[in-house]
């Protein structure tokens, strides 16, 4: 193993070690060594737009930028001289006499804080007290730091009318410093160049080119420009006055199978926000607008579920959990094991599932273990979790030489395969795309077919066996004599390439034809070698799989190096939906098409289900910022959910409510009190889980073809929108899927 190379140097007559490759800035920085900026961020390249990190170095002329000029063995530096501090103050006043200041230098602020916190929510921003930034900005910090109690300037006040019609999130760039950081993140960062300057001098403002809306210039509303911007000038619409927060919990994303890690910003026990974590080897902080704005209002909507209820021909009634668990007991004892069927969702945790398969078994004696995937996917289930446990991780994009996206848009979700997927264009490899609706990665293509979805398969088998062919005509395609030219593109970019990737989107799912298509995936995985990538939005899918949370599936056994041989292949063992039964047990989101018939349906969630079968006992479960436990991204990673806030009494983790219900039927091998116990258990059944730095990986699952008859076709639309992504409830989602139909009409 090599040695970094380090650099000696000088700051503040304080000797210091920093690593080679360094700016003044970050070498400072790494030693807790202050310098003020209000342009530098970390995830940014350097800019030096705001000159306030000057820095005198011996031996160079001038005030140079520390956040510019890279760090050198035995420089000299100095930080905090009277000349450093004379000139930070007075390019503070020039950048304060365009920004409103009057409460930034008022002698009685403290007061006006403790005592007028109510003087809140004015349209437009006169000073602090009106700021939706205020205790949180960085200009306010930076004053305080660099030390100025007035401006000799003029002040001027721009006028500019607030900005509110987008969704989730206002600007008021009357706040607006110019620092560019938006701009920056915007384009470096998101590599989505919607923001840019406008106008020149002192007309100079943000936003689209063209006096675009953000809608209508592709924004994905990622929320990186709020996260970037140091004052109040951008700020999210269910946070903007919620003030600084009491502390931070790192946890994980549920909206879809990437796992992205979310910084959760908790204030007198609610959460109030959500941040990116960029140092998160996972997504690295690219956050789509599901995780940045839709937790607050998904936790703390007004349908979740509060407490137990029971169905009554009154209504529903509030009862206690000692109540609810008895009555959960009396209609699950004494049943036949065909009598019961336990259903879950893969949008729950390993803790969770485990526990769900372990009652099934252990309690009811049943193998009657489903799942809504069983029911949304039907015979298409062995061939996708053949693809979804073996798919490859998004560091795949960055290595391929040729790309293929099928029926996959990152605008509103997977944005760290989308941003990877820019990436990889602009150093060069080939991109081509197949969609049947618009795409906000077609710009990027250098081929693109636009084709119903029922020719997909038709398409990826030209595709696959015209790989290699190079002549004048080829094979008969989707019906005719002649590849259309997008097409001989595709088939020869990825044919003459040594390492070729195709990425499926969730349109993939949503699709009529998706039992060919994914058979047509596996082929060209298995044939040409090509690699694949899943984009869907089961959750958990791979730790359902892991804990053996599927019908005659054991924990771990297709895990590799725990499945023994004789196991595999697997095929789910039948389940007959529709066969009435009387009780159904449902744990999770309910599928998306009507659930099979019972006498007796226990329903498990946080909120209500959206079915014409109304449970007759509802059993209010806590969401994941209120319980831990861990999840299995579509890469392996073992990612944890921490408990960032309590929840009422009324609120329990899945694990518990069924351990509870279990111990209620004398059933006492699920006596689990906390979820560490829980944990330990699993870890005992399922080795591969045990180490969280290791990735979990999965057996090539082997299953038998099945007919076409009897096949389930495509979900209702409840599940699916039109982008092919599965909300699952979430309040966000009617919001996202309108933001196209917007767009459309504009």
């Amino acid at each position: 193993m090599t040695r970094e190379k380090t650099l000696s140097l000088t700051i503040d007559n304080k000797p210091v070690e920093v690593r080679s490759g360094l700016t003044i800035l970050q070498a400072a920085r790494a030693h807790n060594i202050y310098i003020p900026t209000l342009c530098a961020l970390e995830q940014l390249p350097s800019y030096g737009s705001c000159r306030l990190c000057m820095v005198e170095v011996d031996g160079l002329r001038g005030f140079p930028t520390s956040c510019t000029t890279p760090a050198e063995g035995g420089m000299v530096i100095r930080t905090e001289t009277a000349e450093l501090k004379s000139l930070r103050q007075e390019v503070l006043r020039l950048l304060l006499s365009e920004h409103p200041a009057s409460c930034l230098f008022c002698t009685e602020a403290e007061e006006c804080k403790n005592y007028q916190g109510t003087i809140r929510k004015a349209g437009m921003t006169t000073g602090c007290r009106y700021c939706p930034n205020d205790s949180r900005c960085d200009l306010q910090e930076l004053t305080e730091r660099v030390g100025i109690g007035e401006t000799s300037y003029p002040v001027r006040y721009r006028n500019y009318s607030v900005e509110k019609l987008d969704p989730f999130y206002d600007r008021d760039y009357n706040l607006c410093i110019l620092c560019g950081r938006c701009v920056r993140v915007c384009n470096d960062v998101r590599l989505n160049a919607t923001l840019s300057f406008k106008q020149r001098g002192k007309q100079t403002t943000i936003g689209p080119a063209f006096d675009r809306t953000h809608l209508e210039a592709g924004c994905e509303f990622c929320g990186a420009c709020v996260d970037a911007c140091p004052t109040g000038a951008l700020s999210a619409k269910v946070s903007k006055w919620s003030g600084k927060p009491d502390k931070e919990v790192g946890t994980t994303c549920v909206y879809c199978s990437v796992g992205c890690q979310l910084r959760v910003q908790i204030k007198n026990n609610t959460v109030i926000d959500v941040l990116p974590d960029y140092t998160s080897p996972v997504d690295h902080g690219l956050i789509c607008v599901k995780g940045r704005f839709a937790v607050p209002e998904y936790v703390h909507s007004p349908a979740r579920f509060t407490n137990p209820r029971e169905r009554t021909s009154m209504g529903y009634n509030d009862i206690p959990w000692e109540e609810a668990i008895a009555l959960a007991a009396e209609k699950l004892k004494d049943l036949s094991p065909d009598d019961c069927l336990l259903m879950v969702s893969p949008e729950l945790s390993n803790e969770d599932l485990f526990a769900a398969q372990q009652f099934a078994r252990q309690a009811l004696g049943t193998e009657n273990i489903a799942s809504s995937l069983l029911i949304e996917l039907g015979d298409d289930l062995m061939p996708f979790l053949d693809l979804a446990t073996r798919t490859v991780p998004i560091s795949a994009i960055g290595e391929a030489e040729a790309i293929l996206a099928l029926g996959f848009d990152s605008t509103y979700g997977y944005s760290p395969i989308g941003i990877a997927v820019k990436s990889a264009t602009r150093r060069g490899a080939f991109f081509a795309t197949i969609n049947s609706c618009e795409s906000n990665l077609e710009m990027l293509s250098e081929a693109s077919c636009s084709a119903p979805e029922e020719n997909w398969a038709t398409i990826l088998d030209g595709i696959r066996t015209g790989a290699s062919w190079s002549g004048a005509a080829g094979p008969s395609f989707g019906g005719t004599s002649q590849w259309s030219e997008e097409e001989k593109i595709i088939a020869r970019s990825l044919g003459k390439s040594k390492n070729s990737l195709l990425i499926a989107g969730p349109q993939v799912l949503a699709s009529e034809a998706r039992h060919d298509v994914l058979k047509a995936l596996i082929t060209i995985r298995d044939e040409l070698g090509w690699k694949v990538m899943i984009a869907h939005p089961y959750t958990n899918i791979c730790g359902m799989v892991a804990v053996g949370a599927l019908p005659g599936l054991e924990p771990g056994q297709i895990v590799r190096k725990q499945a023994s041989e004789g196991t595999l292949p697997y095929a789910p063992e039948p389940i007959d939906f529709k066969r009435p039964r009387k009780v159904i047990y449902l744990i999770g989101e309910a599928p998306a098409a009507e659930l099979p018939p019972c006498d007796y349906l226990i329903y498990q969630n946080a909120f209500p289900m959206d079915s014409s079968r109304q449970p007759d006992l509802i059993l209010s479960s806590a969401l994941f910022t209120e319980c831990a436990g861990t999840v299995i991204n579509a890469e392996g990673r073992i990612l944890h959910l921490q408990q960032a806030v309590t929840p009422s009494e009324d609120v329990k983790p899945d694990w518990w409510i069924v351990s509870r219900i279990a111990e209620k039927l004398n059933k006492g091998k699920m006596k689990y009190t906390t979820v560490s116990a829980l944990q330990q258990e699993l870890k005992k059944q399922v080795k591969g889980i045990s180490d969280s730095r290791k990735k979990v990986e999965f057996e090539k699952i082997g299953y038998p073809i099945t007919s076409e008859s009897g096949r389930v076709t495509r979900t209702s639309s409840h599940c699916w929108n039109g982008r092919g992504e599965s909300h699952r409830g979430i309040l966000l989602s009617e919001v996202v899927t309108g933001m196209k139909v917007l767009k459309e009409k504009r």
